[in-house]
């Protein structure tokens, strides 16, 4: 019995590996989207190598992050030889581990106000970070199973509850930015997989009739172009009235979900991107500093180490939200500049590539890992020059922190192998 119980276990081990790993039949390391991380990469180590200059070596934010970097390095290598088939079979396995880690954290105890990590003894883990990807694999499975026989209305609402889900658990930990990229992912992929446009638009439109509805005019406005866009669009009549009216609901039920469902902070954070004066020593401060330091970069920066505003600390958390503002200072427009053309690139290639390859859950995969990345960079620009509120969403690669940078590159890792399986 003994003995059988030991080969049953071997058996099990042996089937489990196979399922998951199968040596990599080439490793092309696709240049097109690897430099551009490389050259974010350098900058970022440049950067936080000047803001954690008075740190000790342990606590140095530089030296942290190279270590982080070297955890990735590995899990780049290793993420070559994963069967991407794995992530087709299991993907709602996945997406129900991602459902359970969300939940667990609620137990733990809370961190800066916010229960977002899983603490193991020493480490602590951020399990929303990885559940991206979870959420894309899922997603990507649902819409990958409807091909050829799409019933769009059916496959918006089956892909908008299972986004939901672990949307809602996040913003209620609360960690408002993390439920933003839960819920923008969405578009994206429902684009690729061929939803007509009308539909996204559906589903965006009561969102801005939400945010509308604090000002009369611009909230009328808002419903003349809508009503235009409905006629043009020539739904059924029935399908254009309920569209109308859902969005005329949602724009008054906007003071109930202002006063009842979002937080002190978060409307803090909107009242400071209206008007950041209004509190300049506390909501407002972090945005009027990162202003500031944009601002006095001017074109070409005051040079790397330079900066006044972070040099003598007036930038809070420089080294992780607010880092492109560092950069903005140091290097000026033309340092931002080559970082969006690297991000350009990069992404270019990712979504070039998932309309070369042929396999519909991998194509979609792409999307999903482009759409994470673009929605970080785009809430965290926009944050830094206060045409976005304060999320707490890091820039992609440039940004200080451990499980943030390892979810991006096995971002990186598995677009990789995805690309090199498929083509």
């Amino acid at each position: 019995m003994k003995y059988l119980n030991m080969l049953r276990k071997t058996l099990l081990f042996n089937y489990t590996v196979n399922k998951l790993f199968q040596p990599p039949y080439k490793i092309n390391i696709r240049w097109g989207i690897i430099l551009p991380v490389i050259f974010l990469l350098g900058i970022s180590f440049i950067t936080l190598k000047h803001t954690s200059a008075d740190m000790s070596f342990f606590s140095s934010t530089f030296i942290k992050q190279f270590i982080w970097f070297g955890l990735g390095c590995v899990v780049f290598i290793a993420a070559q030889w994963l069967r991407i088939q794995f992530f087709h079979e299991y993907a709602y396995h996945l997406y129900g581990l991602l459902i359970l880690l969300i939940g667990l954290t609620y137990f733990m105890p809370a961190i800066g106000g916010s229960q977002r990590w899983l603490l193991l003894g020493p480490f602590s883990f951020q399990p929303s970070e990885i559940g991206k990807l979870f959420l894309v694999f899922a997603i990507a499975r649902v819409l990958a199973d409807q091909s050829g026989n799409m019933n769009e209305i059916k496959i918006i609402f089956i892909v908008l509850v299972t986004a939901a889900i672990p949307s809602i658990l996040v913003f209620k930990q609360p960690d408002f930015g993390t439920a933003i990229v839960y819920g923008f992912i969405v578009f994206p992929m429902l684009y690729w997989s061929g939803v007509r446009s009308f539909y996204l638009f559906s589903m965006l439109a009561p969102a801005i009739s939400i945010i509308s509805a604090f000002n009369l005019t611009l909230f009328s406005a808002w419903m003349g172009i809508l009503i235009i866009i409905i006629y043009f669009s020539q739904p059924k009549i029935i399908t254009g009235a309920v569209h109308f009216l859902v969005n005329i609901g949602c724009g008054v039920l906007s003071p109930f979900i202002w006063n009842n469902l979002l937080f002190h902070h978060q409307k803090e954070r909107i009242l400071t991107l209206l008007n950041p004066m209004r509190d300049p020593q506390g909501a407002g401060y972090q945005v009027i500093q990162s202003i500031i330091a944009v601002g006095s970069g001017g074109l070409w920066g005051k040079g790397v180490g330079e900066g006044t505003q972070t040099q003598l600390r007036y930038l809070p958390v420089r080294d992780t939200d607010f880092i492109i503002s560092v950069i903005g200072e140091e290097l000026g427009l033309l340092g931002i500049t080559i970082i969006l053309i690297a991000f350009f690139f990069m992404l270019y290639w990712i979504t070039t590539y998932a309309g070369i390859i042929s396999n519909r859950f991998s194509s979609l995969t792409l999307i999903g890992f482009a759409s994470i990345i673009f929605i970080h960079l785009i809430v965290n620009f926009g944050m830094t020059v206060g045409l976005l509120p304060v999320t707490g969403l890091p820039a992609p690669f440039l940004s200080y922190g451990g499980s943030f940078l390892l979810s991006c590159m096995f971002i990186l890792a598995l677009s990789n192998n995805i690309i090199n399986h498929h083509i």
